[in-house]
C-alpha cells in the first residue's frame, strides 16, 4: 500500500468517522472506545464479500491514525437511495423494485465463514432483560423451528446501504453480514422500513418520508416475492417477529411500542 495522508472529514458515525484520503480510498477511522476485535472481525468480513461477484466497496487494508485502529476502503462517491426517492418520490417504486433485485442478487450467494445469523439472532433475543418473558419464550420457540442455511445477509439493508455511482449501484456497510436464511434477511429489512425512524428534522419531511416509506415497502415487498414464486409472505412475517424482537436491542427511540404491537399481534394470529 502506498503512503497514506489522511485528508478531510468526510462522514462522521456512531462508531467511527471517515476521511478522504484521495479520489480512491477513504479510511474509516474507529473510535479510541470501538473494541479491536470487532475491528478485527469487520476487515475479515469485508474480504470474505469483495471477494464475491457483488458490487461493493473493495477493502484495502488497515491503517493506525492519531493512536486510532481504521481500515481503509475503496471510495464509493454517489448519492444513497434513500437521498433518490426524497428528491424524486416519483420513482418509489422503481427505486422499490431495484432495492429488492439487488438483495435478490446478494441471496444468490453462499459463504462460509461469517456468523450464523439465526443463532446471532437467538443470541441478542435471549440477553434482552426488559423484553416480557412470555414473548420472549415464544419467538424463541418460534425461531428455532425456523430453517437455518449459508446463504449472504446483509442483516441492515436498508435504501441508505445503495449508492448510486457511474459504475451503477454499490452496497456499502457490510459489518453486520451473516451466512443464514434470505427470508431472515429479508425480515429484517422489513422490520428497517416499516419501523425505522426517518434520518430528516422536522415533521413535515418525516412526515413525507414515512408515507413514500410505505410505498416504497410494498413495491419492494411485491416485487422480492415476484422473484422468488416459492415464497409465501407468511413465510416472511414469521420472520419478522423474531427480526423485530431483535430490534429492540437498539433501543431505538420511538420504536419499542410499534415492535411490540407488532409482536404481540402476530403471535395472537
Amino acid at each position: 500500500m502506498k503512503k497514506i495522508t489522511v485528508g478531510k472529514l468526510i462522514a462522521e458515525g456512531r462508531t467511527s468517522e471517515v476521511y478522504a484520503i484521495d479520489d480512491d480510498w477513504v479510511l474509516k477511522l474507529f473510535y479510541g472506545w470501538y473494541p479491536a476485535d470487532w475491528i478485527s472481525h469487520e476487515v475479515a468480513v469485508a474480504e470474505i464479500v469483495a471477494s464475491l461477484p457483488l458490487q461493493t466497496p473493495r477493502i484495502i487494508g488497515t491503517h493506525v491514525c492519531k493512536g486510532r485502529q481504521g481500515i481503509v476502503y475503496e471510495r464509493v462517491n454517489g448519492p444513497n437511495m434513500l437521498k433518490r426517492f426524497t428528491q424524486k418520490p416519483w420513482l418509489v417504486s422503481r427505486f422499490a423494485r431495484l432495492f429488492a433485485e439487488l438483495q435478490t442478487e446478494i441471496h444468490k450467494q453462499e459463504v462460509s465463514g461469517l456468523p450464523s445469523h439465526r443463532e446471532s439472532l437467538m443470541g441478542v433475543i435471549e440477553q434482552l432483560d426488559d423484553f416480557p418473558r412470555e414473548l420472549k419464550s415464544r419467538v424463541l420457540d418460534l425461531i428455532s423451528a425456523l430453517p437455518d442455511g449459508n446463504t449472504l445477509c446483509h442483516d441492515d439493508f436498508h435504501p441508505d446501504q445503495v449508492v448510486f455511482t457511474d459504475k451503477g449501484p454499490v452496497i456499502i456497510d457490510w459489518m453486520t453480514a451473516k451466512q443464514g436464511h434470505p427470508l431472515g434477511d429479508v425480515a429484517r429489512t422489513c422490520i428497517i422500513l416499516k419501523f425505522g425512524q426517518s434520518p430528516y428534522a422536522g415533521w413535515v419531511m418525516r412526515m413525507l418520508t414515512n408515507i413514500w416509506r410505505e410505498f416504497f415497502y410494498q413495491a419492494y415487498l411485491s416485487r422480492y416475492l415476484a422473484l422468488h414464486p416459492g415464497v409465501t409472505r407468511k413465510a416472511i412475517y414469521d420472520w419478522m417477529v423474531p427480526a423485530a424482537a431483535g430490534r429492540l436491542n437498539e433501543k431505538i427511540p420511538g420504536e419499542r411500542k410499534p415492535l411490540l404491537r407488532f409482536i404481540r399481534s402476530h403471535l395472537k394470529g
